[in-house]
Formats: C-alpha cells, sequence, structure tokens
C-alpha cells in the first residue's frame, strides 16, 4: 500500500530535523516507544486521536509520557506538532515510513537481499561493501529469508530485480526447455 502524501511529508520533515543517523534511529524508537504505548491503552490512542479533547490536556498527556519515557527533544516536539494539527491518527504510518524517508533524504540506496539462509555478518558486509563500490553511493540493505530460493540470493532495488538463485536458474532452463518445443 502506497503512503499518502500527507505522512511522507512528516516523515521527510522529521527525517531532515535530525543531526545525524544516530539521533535519527533515537527518535525512531522513542515513537515506536510511543505507538507502542498507545496502542496498549486504547483511551489514551482515542484521546489523543480525537478533536473532542482539548489541546491543552494533550500536550500536558505528552509532557508526562516525554518524562516517562525520556524521549528525545525532537521526538517531543514531533509529538507535539501531531497534537496541534490533529494528526495523532497518522502517527503508526508516519514510524512505518522513516526508514525510507531517511534514506531519500539523505541518498542512500535501498536493495532488499533475499537469500535461501541467513547470511553471516562477514557475508552481509562483504556484500554491502561490493554493492556500495559498484553503485558510488550509499547503500542500506535490507536482508530476508525463502527457502525457495533453494541457494543463492535475489536483490531489488526499486522496480529492479537480480536473481542470482539456485531456483532462478532452473525457473530459467524450464523456460529455454519448455521454449524450444
Amino acid at each position: 500500500m502506497k503512503e499518502s502524501s500527507l505522512v511522507k511529508r512528516y516523515a521527510k520533515a522529521l527525517a531532515l530535523s535530525a543531526d545525524n543517523e544516530g539521533e535519527f534511529k533515537r527518535i525512531t524508537i522513542d515513537l515506536g516507544a510511543v505507538l507502542d504505548l498507545l496502542i496498549a491503552d486504547d483511551k489514551l490512542k482515542t484521546g489523543m486521536a480525537t478533536f473532542l479533547i482539548p489541546l491543552p490536556e494533550k500536550m500536558k498527556a505528552l509532557e508526562i509520557i516525554r518524562d516517562k519515557m525520556n524521549l528525545h527533544a525532537n521526538s517531543f516536539r514531533f509529538l507535539q506538532t501531531l497534537a496541534t494539527e490533529n494528526r495523532f491518527a497518522f502517527l503508526e504510518p508516519i514510524v512505518r515510513q522513516l526508514p525510507d524517508a531517511w534514506c531519500d533524504v539523505h541518498g542512500v540506496e535501498k536493495i532488499v537481499v533475499v537469500s535461501a539462509i541467513e547470511l553471516a555478518a562477514a557475508q552481509q558486509e562483504l556484500l554491502l561493501g561490493n554493492l556500495q563500490k559498484a553503485l558510488h553511493k550509499p547503500i542500506r540493505l535490507q536482508f530476508r529469508t525463502d527457502p525457495a530460493l533453494i541457494a543463492g540470493i535475489s536483490l531489488q532495488r526499486g522496480s529492479l530485480s537480480y536473481d542470482y538463485s539456485l531456483a532462478g536458474r532452473l525457473q530459467e532452463l524450464r523456460d529455454s526447455l519448455v521454449g524450444e518445443r
């Protein structure tokens, strides 16, 4: 599902507000924890998202959350902005969008790596280094496993797919044999 332009704008603004990736990760963790709190407390979630609760009460609730959870200043300001603009209902999709927003803002290429088995840390680092050399830009890899590949890996870069798996090679062989009849 495509995220709305509003969600993307908020996520991008938050990514731009962070001074570095470490701070951005802290903000992402903070917002994830607040989201977990809202999921656990349905009354709080409803109260923060509704127009029926006055803004001063929402701000007081946010101050309590800030103090109890030791939120980063940017996390707190972002939550205040959501409350002020009555956008708290969008917190969950915004949090989901944050990694992509960071990559977009900082020109980081996202590549999904699917392997038959989990790759060792050394293999992941080697793959990352080789891809950064080949593409001449920073890369962020997302790793997944799919035993159906049998062996090898498959890469997804935007709308492009690169299949270096045994299952993919077998499918190519099958297609070429069937096509020759």
